[in-house]
């Protein structure tokens, strides 16, 4: 029989997860990342999700610039190094945790969503009510 973990969020984690974010979006706002091609506009964190052991930190950006979605986790991946010692430097915590970059989804299914409400089914249906 296998038992899968449960994935509890404590105040904790929460705590933890803001101040990694905090310290991530400082970093990404002063946009110094040594890249071969800079980002012309900051990346924005949108949230960051905790491991159950607050040892591995998954940090949701989004892009304002029109870039391939894997090509932004690209750059962040190959500058990880600076970005980690940096954050550790503007964290607190007995151990920093490990870093791993995801693109956020959020607004994508936010304007799912909007395409759906303005269907020309959806806008009969409420012409009827």
């Amino acid at each position: 029989m296998i038992l899968k973990r449960k994935i509890e969020k404590t105040s904790r984690s929460h705590k933890v997860s803001e101040i990694v974010r905090k310290a991530v979006g400082k970093v990404l706002v002063r946009n110094e990342l040594p890249l071969k091609i800079p980002f012309y506009f900051p990346l924005s964190v949108v949230k960051v999700v905790m491991n159950s052991d607050l040892k591995i930190a998954y940090v949701y950006v989004i892009s304002h610039e029109d870039i391939d979605e894997n090509e932004i986790l690209e750059r962040l991946n190959s500058c990880k190094q600076y970005l980690a010692r940096e954050v550790t430097n503007l964290i607190d915590l007995k151990f920093s945790p490990k870093l791993v970059f995801r693109n956020d989804e959020s607004i994508n299914e936010i304007t799912k969503i909007e395409k759906i409400l303005m269907s020309e089914k959806v806008l009969k249906d409420i012409k009827k009510i």
